[in-house]
């Protein structure tokens, strides 16, 4: 404990290296559109050098993790920083490129010792590599865009690039998040309607600094339990040729809008997406009510092992979840209520290399993923502490309840019934230091069986655990 006391204090001494990382980890590209009089009259690369945009940010990472009884503590700070390139819109064209570097300032030791292996603080490093301390630079963003019509709402884009969508997303809690490589195109021209689209071929999991083909990216991190209860060992035998995404969201109404996202995974799986929220709105309150389901079947066909199976032949999950919510108009007070239900038919399973899940019962810290007959209620409050709306603060409490943890058909992780409860505050900095923000976070996480049996399988980093962490970003 003292070691995480320590690290933390070197946190918030280390604010002077913390010029650092963009709120949107895609950055914030300007589209400059080129005069082609102009660039007749001027060369190329004087176009490019005045029109383009640089854009640089630093970023210092704390985080903490106190475990249950004389299970061992863990602490890290990690700073970082990187630099990207936007070219100006040259008919209808642009380029995009950006880096970034990380340090492991101090921390303890994260790889696995004694039966112990780190859950949250590797990831702000290199899971791959436990020691890795200094080498710890990714391309990230490479790509070509092409504006399809005038108004530059729609577009193609092929390359290395972020991408958010509701299962593969940035899940950006660590130094770094979620990449992709492959081809993706929006297009938002028609009143009422959007479509979104791509393939992907390779990914750049979060706490990694490596490109992975799809295949190879699912056993990056922890694979926990195989249905027969022995250890997963899937890591390099799963097979496929990438990742092919569609979506429609459709405007159903004034108050009533709709999306549909479909994840196909050649000789994996099948994922379909939907969710639709109701939002009535007067000059005080808006009301909100949403629903989403998710339906997955396996189209894994194969002999393997079941040691080396992510997913197993004929395997299908049903998971929904909704909530009700209320918010100030003015002051963007807000307080949601939210449940989740995954039938006994399977596992929600979705690798935890590709992003976070999009339940609204989601918690920072935890998933359901990898679990089945199982139910989450969430009560959540947030609101601005200033007029100024500089401060916003946050808090939630939930309640989870798993699959008896002997049961693993239908608890890939071994999780116990647990309830969790988070607080946070976020800080934008103003004056000389506009730009600069804070984001602290307190999670705990604590025991529901009353008989579970004193077993690190099931307490380390999973309950009975006290979690800080503290990111400090400036965007310039």
């Amino acid at each position: 404990m003292k070691n995480v006391i320590l690290a933390f204090s070197l946190a918030l001494l280390s604010v002077q290296y913390t010029y650092a990382q963009h709120q949107d980890p895609s950055w914030s590209v300007r589209r400059a559109t080129i005069n082609l009089q102009h660039m007749e009259n001027d060369s190329l690369c004087n176009v490019l050098h005045k029109m383009g945009t640089f854009e640089g940010h630093l970023r210092t990472f704390f985080m903490g993790t106190t475990n249950h009884n004389e299970y061992p503590d863990y602490y890290a700070l990690g700073v970082g920083g990187g630099l990207g390139y936007y070219s100006p819109i040259i008919k209808n064209f642009q380029v995009g490129m950006s880096g970034f570097i990380i340090y492991n300032m101090a921390s303890s030791h994260l790889g696995s010792r004694n039966g112990f292996t780190n859950r949250y603080e590797l990831g702000l490093f290199d899971v791959s590599n436990p020691d890795n301390h200094e080498d710890l630079d990714r391309l990230e963003d490479l790509y070509i865009r092409y504006y399809l019509n005038a108004d530059k709402h729609s577009y193609t884009q092929f390359g290395k690039f972020h991408l958010v969508t509701p299962l593969i997303n940035l899940q950006d809690g660590r130094m770094r998040p979620n990449l992709q490589e492959g081809i993706w195109t929006e297009w938002n021209n028609w009143e009422g309607i959007k479509l979104k689209g791509g393939f992907f071929w390779k990914t750049s999991p979060r706490g990694t600094i490596h490109w992975y083909d799809i295949g190879k990216s699912i056993g990056v991190y922890p694979m926990g339990r195989a249905i027969n209860g022995s250890r997963a060992d899937y890591a390099g035998h799963v097979k496929t040729s990438g990742i092919t995404i569609l979506n429609t969201s459709l405007a159903l109404h004034k108050n009533v809008k709709s999306e549909i996202w479909n994840y196909y995974v050649p000789d994996l799986q099948n994922t379909l997406f939907h969710k639709t929220e109701w939002k009535k709105k007067n000059d005080h309150v808006q009301w909100m009510m949403g629903l989403q389901y998710i339906w997955q079947h396996a189209l894994f066909n194969d002999t393997l092992a079941l040691e080396k199976q992510y997913v197993s032949k004929g395997e299908q999950s049903h998971t929904f979840s909704g909530r009700i919510a209320r918010s100030n108009v003015h002051t963007a007070a807000e307080w949601n209520l939210s449940y989740t239900r995954i039938t006994k038919h399977g596992r929600f399973l979705f690798p935890r290399e590709w992003g976070v899940e999009p339940l609204y019962t989601f918690m920072q810290r935890e998933r359901m993923e990898g679990s089945g007959d199982a139910n989450a209620l969430v009560l959540q409050h947030q609101r601005y502490a200033d007029k100024g709306h500089h401060v916003l603060v946050s808090a939630g409490i939930g309640s989870f309840w798993m699959p008896d943890v002997n049961n693993a058909v239908l608890n890939k992780y071994a999780m116990p019934d647990f309830f969790q409860a988070n607080l946070r505050a976020k800080y934008k900095f103003t004056g000389f230091l506009q730009g600069l923000q804070a984001d602290l976070l307190y999670v705990y996480k604590g025991n529901m069986e009353t008989n579970l049996q004193e077993s690190v399988q099931f307490y380390h980093n999973k309950i009975d655990v006290h979690h800080l962490s503290l990111a400090l970003d400036y965007y310039f």
